[in-house]
């Protein structure tokens, strides 16, 4: 298994009546995307879907000045203490030549209070890529099959039902999460954004970079 790794961070703001963010609960980022290979490289496009518990201090003043803070208005506020979700998208380019299953996934998930009253969030995303086994080429006798028992039949029957049942349940899944993807992308400014300056990921290929 090949490993490689980087790390993103966003800052996040919240209304000013709330005070300023204080401290982390708890934070998990997850993320979902969908795989596009060509002769070039090989594109990972979908989200980090945010979810926080965060508590605020509401004895602290905080001004939102500037223009291009990030703002989270939709949050669930109760006694000092919030909840709220974001989607960061997610836009990496890997080389063509990596092969077998990718997987992301997220580690070391920090969140620390700025002086301007902001949550500075920041996550290490590891790339793990699984190595496609070839199970060995048997040979087949042919043999001559003695007609099937009705007890035979009914347990082929069942197995292809089976079979069938779970293809349409991956296809399921599939749509729902492309679903997802597209309804993401459609979400104005107020929920997510469509430039975000640290999700465009480039992973060199082996032996340009370190892992």
């Amino acid at each position: 298994m090949t490993t490689h790794q980087w790390t993103l961070q966003e800052s996040f703001y919240f209304p000013a009546e709330y005070g300023a963010f204080a401290e982390s609960a708890e934070v998990k980022v997850t993320p979902g995307f969908t795989e596009d290979r060509t002769e070039e490289a090989i594109r990972l496009q979908g989200i980090y879907h945010i979810a926080a518990n965060v508590v605020f201090d509401a004895d602290k003043h905080v001004e939102l000045t500037a223009e291009d803070l990030l703002i989270i208005n939709d949050v669930e506020v109760e006694n000092n203490k919030g909840y709220f979700e974001y989607a960061v998208p997610l836009n990496v380019d890997l080389p063509a030549e990596l092969d077998g299953n990718l997987q992301l996934e997220v580690q070391d998930v920090q969140a620390t209070a700025q002086e301007d009253g902001g949550l500075k969030l920041e996550w290490t995303v590891q790339l793990k890529r699984e190595q496609l086994v070839q199970e060995p080429i048997q040979e087949t006798v042919a043999v001559e099959e003695e007609p099937a028992s009705p007890e035979f039949v009914a347990a082929s029957t069942s197995h292809m039902e089976f079979l069938a049942n779970a293809d349409r349940a991956v296809e399921q899944v599939t749509n729902e999460m492309e679903d997802f993807l597209l309804y993401i992308a459609e979400l104005d400014d107020d929920v997510t954004r469509k430039i975000f300056h640290s999700n465009n990921v480039f992973v060199e290929a082996e032996g340009q970079s370190g892992e």
